[in-house]
């Protein structure tokens, strides 16, 4: 992701989110600047087409809905803050493809978790990317939890070798 996409990457914010949970551009633009390296888009031929964001974070921290990410360079966990796919791709796997290609970064610098806080009914789709629910959370994460709308979950996959090899045989983030 580059600072030119924001303008597409808030647009499919705001396709895919209730106002409530669109965040401003300006921190957007701090988020792409404290991630560096962590943030992902995919392109078709009609431009920028789903968007993700994510960071070094400790396991078991949870960044509430609006708040700026604090990443910690030296954590072994991923923690993916945002998720979204326009429309106009929907169905064609391009979720799965932007998170498999983030895992197997993670997976190359060594990391050995990823984390996230599931929105929107998007729980299913999360297990079936290796994720679990953790329901013991220490009161502050729970209140980070708690600044999501509708049920949120925080969720972590453990990243193994069981996981690369299933990576590499679904193959990296595509072009679509």
């Amino acid at each position: 992701m580059q600072p030119a996409d924001m303008p597409v990457v808030l647009d499919i914010q705001s396709q895919c989110y209730p106002p409530e949970m669109n965040e401003p551009e300006a921190l957007y633009r701090e988020r792409l600047t404290a991630s560096a390296g962590w943030t992902w888009v995919a392109v078709n031929e009609m431009g920028v087409c789903a968007y993700l964001f994510g960071y070094r974070s400790p396991l078991g921290k949870i960044t509430p809905l609006g708040a700026p990410f604090a990443p910690q360079h030296d954590a072994y966990n991923l923690y993916l803050h945002d998720l979204a796919v326009s429309p106009r791709v929907a169905g064609l796997g391009v979720a799965g493809a932007l998170v498999r290609h983030a895992l197997a970064c993670a997976m190359a610098a060594g990391l050995s978790h990823s984390s996230l806080v599931s929105v929107q009914g998007s729980r299913e789709f999360w297990q079936r990317q290796g994720y679990t629910v953790v329901s013991a959370l220490a009161a502050t994460q729970t209140e980070a939890l708690a600044s999501y709308p509708g049920p949120a979950f925080y969720m972590v996959n453990s990243l193994d070798k069981a996981l690369a090899a299933s990576l590499a045989s679904a193959g990296q983030a595509r072009h679509v």
